[in-house]
């Protein structure tokens, strides 16, 4: 396949590259194209590959993004296999943005009225030209309907978009590589995009490089998965601003849930300053189960006389706070079926620094309004390492998920309820850290990794896997 191709060795044991616009994990379906504008490969002008977002019922939003001298953007799409990728074509709208020092268009296109569980391809043009050029048209699923018993996979991935130096950040990339040919139908973050402050330069794009640009948007990076897997994501402590609004839209899930997704200002808890943040939170179906996107965040630099996790929780999780009004509604609205709790403070944490936040966890907080409910499984990130916790009667079973690609951090806070845990300190001289069942790992690359999760029917199975294929710690969950 031509285009843009990158090809490089990343890490010991890597046994594929990264193919930029390839279809990582679907085979290339042959399909005529319309004739457009061509290009020998994807256009100069494209400077985000193509990423989907918002997968939810009948629609996916596509995104990319461009140079300023591309003034009109559209998607042609259709069905993979059974008509021409050009078939159907919608118009974009654009939003400006500036990377670095450069001016750029970010777009977006939702497309609606698909077919449920059905493969769609589809390209991107950009004033009269095809952007892809002689990239093979990128492959992605529908989402299930509610109550579906089709067995899925969806990718849990958190604290990541680290790139600290002008060189490429391989852990990173080889997490990102394994979770574009997971078989994954969508991913949910867990928090923490785009370090150090989700500036639309740390997210960065196809050409820029230096340290702390193109964390994301980079070749190497959300590049490889992004224009087959679409991506739910949840507010860090990283990056609560604008930015990741127009980054990952998300209406479609918002709107059909009730939930939030806009930026609100919060003033004064706690002697914090007034501020504008983004405040996102809403839920989805996909087969059997409910997916809750939460927002349990709050600012490093805006903390008063509290931590973080106290505003977080004056602000978030009172019983007469917004977000936890709109939760309990839902979750009584929706008693039946899995459910599945997503949001970035982790409940049980196995490290010292990022440790576990006494606000939420316990059974008259957050954890037992979700366990009350039934809700089977909690994702966590901010703490880089990975950990988990058994459930009890009182308590979801969790899981913290912070090794995506950002430094990773010791697992030294052992005991109940962490069944197991993996961490890595990059001052010791051991390294290597763990807790529970899992043994001491001996290489970084043991360490990050993403979660792959399997859904067949009410049996759900997470698969931890390192950013060598290599998995870990697998458990099967009856939830009946």
């Amino acid at each position: 396949m031509k285009g843009y191709r990158t090809t490089m060795l990343l890490g010991a044991g890597t046994k594929r590259a990264l193919i930029i616009g390839g279809l990582a994990a679907l085979a290339v379906v042959a399909t005529t194209l319309v004739p457009l504008a061509a290009t020998a490969t994807p256009s100069s002008s494209l400077r985000r590959y193509p990423y989907l977002t918002d997968l939810v019922q009948r629609s996916v939003t596509v995104n990319w993004a461009t140079t300023t001298n591309i003034t009109s953007g559209s998607v042609a799409y259709g069905r993979a296999g059974v008509e021409s990728c050009s078939a159907h074509t919608l118009e974009a709208s654009r939003t400006a943005i500036t990377v670095g020092t450069t001016p750029e268009y970010q777009w977006k296109a939702t497309i609606r009225r698909l077919k449920p569980n059905t493969s769609y391809c589809y390209r991107i043009v950009g004033s009269g030209s095809d952007l892809l050029g002689s990239d093979a048209s990128p492959v992605f699923r529908s989402q299930l309907p509610k109550d579906s018993t089709v067995t899925y996979r969806f990718a849990v991935i958190g604290d990541w978009g680290w790139q600290d130096t002008a060189s490429l950040n391989t852990d990173q990339a080889n997490v990102l590589s394994e979770l574009a040919s997971s078989g994954a139908r969508f991913a949910v973050s867990t928090g923490d995009i785009a370090y150090q402050s989700g500036s639309q330069t740390n997210y960065g794009d196809l050409v820029q490089t230096g340290p702390t640009t193109s964390t994301v948007f980079g070749p190497n990076y959300w590049t490889v998965a992004g224009s087959q897997i679409p991506m739910f994501n949840v507010l860090g402590n990283h990056g609560l601003n604008s930015t990741v609004l127009t980054n990952w839209p998300e209406k479609r899930a918002t709107n059909s849930s009730g939930g939030r997704y806009e930026m609100d200002t919060y003033c004064c808890t706690n002697g914090t300053r007034s501020a504008s943040y983004p405040s996102a939170w809403y839920a989805f179906d996909a087969g059997p189960a409910r997916f809750y996107i939460l927002d349990a965040s709050w600012a490093n630099s805006n903390l008063g006389t509290a931590d973080v996790y106290k505003n977080d929780f004056d602000n978030h999780w009172m019983t007469t706070s917004a977000e936890y009004e709109w939760l309990e509604d839902d979750l009584e609205t929706h008693p039946d079926g899995l459910k599945f709790a997503f949001f970035h403070f982790p409940l049980h944490s196995a490290n010292a620094t990022e440790g576990s936040d006494p606000y939420l966890a316990g059974p008259s907080n957050l954890e037992g309004l979700l366990a009350e409910h039934g809700v089977d499984i909690v994702f966590n990130g901010h703490a880089h390492t990975y950990a988990r916790s058994s459930g009890s009667s009182t308590a979801p079973v969790d899981y913290v998920t912070g090794g995506g690609g950002a430094h990773l951090e010791p697992a030294t806070v052992c005991g109940a309820p962490i069944a197991a845990a993996l961490g890595w300190s990059y001052s010791s001289s051991t390294h290597g850290s763990s807790c529970g069942s899992l043994p001491r790992p001996e290489t970084i690359d043991r360490v990050f990794h993403f979660l792959l999760v399997t859904v067949k029917g009410s049996t759900v199975t997470v698969t931890p896997t390192d950013e060598l294929g290599r998995t870990f710690d697998v458990q099967t969950y009856n939830f009946g």
